[in-house]
Formats: C-alpha cells, sequence, structure tokens
C-alpha cells in the first residue's frame, strides 16, 4: 500500500482490525501466554479498555494548518485495544495474570501532508513498541500491532515470542487480504488474528476462478497459480476448486502431475474409465473398444489435454527464466573488462542457448500433442451433441462403432507421429506462424513510422532512396539463419 493517498482506506481498515480484536474476545480458540501457562483467553475474566490518538490528530492537523473537521472523519485514529486477564482471588479481590495488547499505527503526517504512505521498517517498530506502556511484573503480554501500510521485510523480523512478550504483526496484502506475521511456536494464533472471514476468503477464491474462467477449456486453473495471486493458503484454495466444481456441472478437479487443476470436462460429467494407473493409449483402447460411452471418451481425453497444457505453461516459464538468464549473461559480457571473464561468459552463454532450443523442441511436441488431443475431443463433442438431437437406430449404432475405431486409429498413428517428431523437431518457427509473425512486424513497423515522425534528409539522393521494412524474425539461439539477407540497394549516383 505504498501508494495508497486515500486516508478513509487507512480508516477502514483500522475499524476492521478492531472489530475483529473485539470478536476474539470471546473466542474460545485463542490461546494467550498467562502466568498459568499458556490457555483460552475465555476462562479469565477480560478488562477491556479503549483508546485512540484523536488527540494527537487534532494537534497534528492544526501543526500542518489543516483543521479540517471532514478530514479529521476521514483520517485513522490511531485505536488502542487493552485486555487484562485477570483470576478472581478470596471472592472479591483478582489478580492480573496475562495481558493482550492491541495497537493501530498509520501513517498520519503523509496522509495529511498528500503524500505516499510508506510501510514501516525496523526502526518505526522498533519506536511503537518502546512507547507502549511497561508491562506488569511477571506478567506474559501478548502485543498486536497494526501498520495500515504494511511492513518491510526487516520490520517483519520483529515478530517474536519472548517469556515475557509476544509480538505479532498485521498488515494489508495488496491482494485485497491480510497478513499475520509471527514466530513460528504461534502460527495458530496468528491465523486467529487474521480479520477477513473464511467466506471471504473463498469468494475472492471464485472471483479468480470467474478471471481465468476462458482457461478452464484449455490448461486449466491450478491452484498453486490461484494461490500465488490471491495470497491464501494452497490447502484452502484447493478445497474451493473442489467445491466449486462439485457446484458447476462439466468441471473436475483432479490433481494432476502433482498438481490440483480445475478444468471443463464436458457437458455432463462421468467418470473416467481405467483408473490413474493405466496408460493414456491403454485408456483409449479399453474405451474405444468398446461401442458408446461417449462421455468417459470426452472425459479421458480433457483430463490429458489439461495435463499436457500444464506442462507447456511450465515450460513457457522455464523459457522465460531462462531468457532472462541468457539477458544478465549479455549484460555481464557487456560490463566484462578481461578477456578471461568474457570466454568464461561466452561458453556459459553458448549452454544456456543449447538448453533454450531443447526447451523449444519439447514445446513443439507439446503444442502438437495437444493439437491432436483437442481434435479428437472437439469430434466427439460434435458427435455428442448430434446425439442429443435425435434418437439412433440400429444403422447408425454400427456406423459409430466404425467411427470409434477409425478414431482409435487416427489417434494412435498421431501420438506415433508426434513421438518421431520429437528427435528432429527444429525450435523454430512453421510456415503458419512465420506468416502471421511478418504481419504483426509489418502492424508494429506501421504503428511505429505513424508515431515518431519521419526524418528528412538534405540531400536528393538520400530523398530519393527506396525505404525497406524488415519483418523478418530473430535467428533461432545456436542455429544459423537459413534466410539470406537481403541485398542492400544502392541509391544512383546524382
Amino acid at each position: 500500500m505504498s501508494d495508497d493517498f486515500d486516508s478513509s482506506r487507512h480508516r477502514q481498515l483500522e475499524e476492521e482490525f478492531v472489530l475483529h480484536v473485539e470478536r476474539l474476545l470471546t473466542d474460545p480458540r485463542v490461546r494467550l501466554d498467562t502466568t498459568r501457562g499458556r490457555w483460552p483467553i475465555v476462562r479469565f475474566h477480560r478488562i477491556v479498555n479503549k483508546s485512540d490518538h484523536s488527540i494527537d490528530l487534532r494537534r497534528l492537523m492544526s501543526e500542518l494548518g489543516k483543521p479540517d473537521r471532514d478530514l479529521e472523519s476521514r483520517m485513522p485514529q490511531g485505536k488502542v485495544v487493552d485486555v487484562t486477564l485477570a483470576e478472581r482471588r478470596w471472592f472479591f479481590f483478582r489478580s492480573p495474570v496475562g495481558r493482550l495488547r492491541a495497537v493501530c499505527a498509520s501513517p498520519t503526517r503523509l496522509l495529511l501532508s498528500g503524500m505516499p504512505s510508506r510501510p514501516l521498517d525496523g526502526g518505526d517498530v522498533a519506536r511503537i513498541l518502546a512507547e507502549q506502556p511497561p508491562p506488569l511484573a511477571n506478567i506474559p503480554s501478548t502485543m498486536v500491532l497494526l501498520s495500515t501500510s504494511g511492513f518491510t521485510i526487516e520490520a517483519r523480523e520483529a515478530a517474536e515470542r519472548r517469556t515475557d512478550r509476544t509480538v505479532l504483526l498485521v498488515e494489508p496484502n495488496g491482494a485485497g487480504g491480510w497478513a499475520v506475521h509471527g514466530p513460528p511456536a504461534t502460527a495458530a494464533l496468528s491465523d486467529l488474528f487474521d480479520p477477513e472471514p473464511d467466506q471471504a476468503k473463498r469468494e475472492r477464491i471464485r472471483q479468480q476462478i470467474e478471471a481465468v474462467k476462458i482457461d478452464l477449456e484449455g490448461s486449466g486453473a491450478a491452484a498453486d497459480r490461484i494461490a500465488d495471486k490471491t495470497q491464501l493458503p494452497l490447502s484452502l484454495v484447493e478445497s474451493e476448486l473442489k467445491s466449486f466444481a462439485k457446484a458447476n456441472a462439466g468441471l473436475v478437479a483432479k490433481r494432476l502431475d502433482g498438481r490440483m487443476v480445475l478444468f471443463r470436462q464436458s457437458a455432463e460429467p462421468a467418470p473416467a474409465a481405467g483408473g490413474s494407473k493405466m496408460a493414456f493409449i491403454d485408456n483409449v483402447r479399453a474405451l474405444f473398444g468398446r461401442k458408446g460411452e461417449t462421455e468417459k471418451k470426452i472425459a479421458l481425453l480433457s483430463e490429458r489435454r489439461a495435463a499436457l497444457s500444464q506442462q507447456r505453461d511450465r515450460g513457457y516459464e522455464e523459457m522465460g527464466a531462462l531468457e532472462k538468464r541468457e539477458a544478465d549473461l549479455r549484460a555481464e559480457f557487456n560490463s566484462a573488462t578481461g578477456d578471461l571473464s568474457r570466454r568464461r561468459v561466452t561458453s556459459q552463454l553458448l549452454q544456456l542457448r543449447k538448453d533454450i532450443e531443447r526447451r523449444q523442441q519439447l514445446l513443439s511436441v507439446l503444442n502438437q500433442q495437444i493439437n491432436v488431443v483437442g481434435t479428437h475431443l472437439h469430434n466427439l463433442q460434435l458427435v455428442q451433441q448430434g446425439s442429443h438431437a435425435s434418437l439412433p437406430d440400429s444403422d447408425e449404432l454400427a456406423s459409430d462403432a466404425a467411427a470409434a475405431e477409425d478414431v482409435l486409429a487416427t489417434l494412435e498413428a498421431d501420438n506415433e507421429l508426434a513421438d518421431s517428431v520429437a528427435s528432429g523437431v527444429h525450435g523454430g518457427l512453421s510456415a503458419e506462424e512465420q506468416a502471421l509473425y511478418e504481419e504483426l512486424m509489418q502492424d508494429k513497423a506501421k504503428h511505429t513510422e505513424g508515431a515518431e515522425p519521419a526524418k528528412t534528409d538534405a540531400s536528393p539522393a538520400a530523398a530519393n532512396a527506396p525505404q525497406r521494412t524488415t519483418a523478418t524474425p530473430p535467428p533461432i539461439p545456436g542455429r544459423a539463419s537459413t534466410q539470406a539477407a537481403p541485398k542492400r540497394s544502392e541509391p544512383e549516383a546524382g
């Protein structure tokens, strides 16, 4: 939230956190350190004191020359919730056994000055902790600090647990939720101080699924990707994917290559035949050897397409990392001062280009396999859709059986072709891709010419020189270009 200028947003976060802390005072799951050990907070009498820094806010606004009541109503107040846990003694007296203190901190001066807020650093956290009242003698305390502008990585190290004090840090994250930082020994307690309800977390997961709904027809939505975008636990995301699949016909959440993936299986879900341990081609033979069961065929091919698409997506991610590494090596070569360093970087760059080429070949094979499976899946869906229009007779059933055998033979031939191409496939562009690439480059050149004014040359020969637009793709790493360079046309002498 370093770019947040809205003071009302900071106040909303503060109020949401304070309300959550008040709800936790009656939650038996909250267990705090006391003189009697770690016990539920509801076991003791709770003396609650609430305060804020509204007086300091008015003084600061007056100092900055902004005594505005409307602005003050939108500013965070720096609220504090102080809870003393007491145990009854001698029927009338209460003895303190523990303490909970929740403090809200906001960049008030920056917000009043109209400057972007910044996260609290280690010095800010140490100063806030030092300003708190001293702990009671031999009474363990739990300190929960909220920063509406977040914490730096250095400041998060202040979360600790000692004999006399436990410190937890709470901040909003960029995904619309909250992050709670605490020592590993208090992981369960840290999770409870997350103000976002479980229902709101599940709603954010469903919104992310809706955002990538178009991917459900192909590669599917992987649980780990959604967890990274929502910054929620992977177990919660996987559980919500399963619930979403049950609530939507045609979707299935299944673990593919160790990852939970949500993808579209068919219009009417049906279990895949053969079991997960059977080879893919064995499942195809078992299904296409029997008459009917189009739904199971579609389910099997949909699962296979999603698995291949996930492999392809991971391959593209690896390609991006390798390309970034290549750019870093190029920069290192340019900045090297000695010949020995340049030779070393050259050797590393050569091996890296070979790795890129091998991954390009693997991606080409995966794309061909996805195309083969997707084509047969589409054909089966057309057959399924047509079968719903009218009831088949005996002749049509015989024809469908023959068509299924033809599909099996074609599928096996295409798979063998894809395997044979793996060893000799090139990492370059196909004819269709090359044509599209040249078209995109031409559009880019036209756009560039329209955006930048053309430079004029005073010489007549330069004015009459023909203009050339190159739209050839860059050479394949590690492979010599197979296209001859176009000859330069010399301008005629005036």
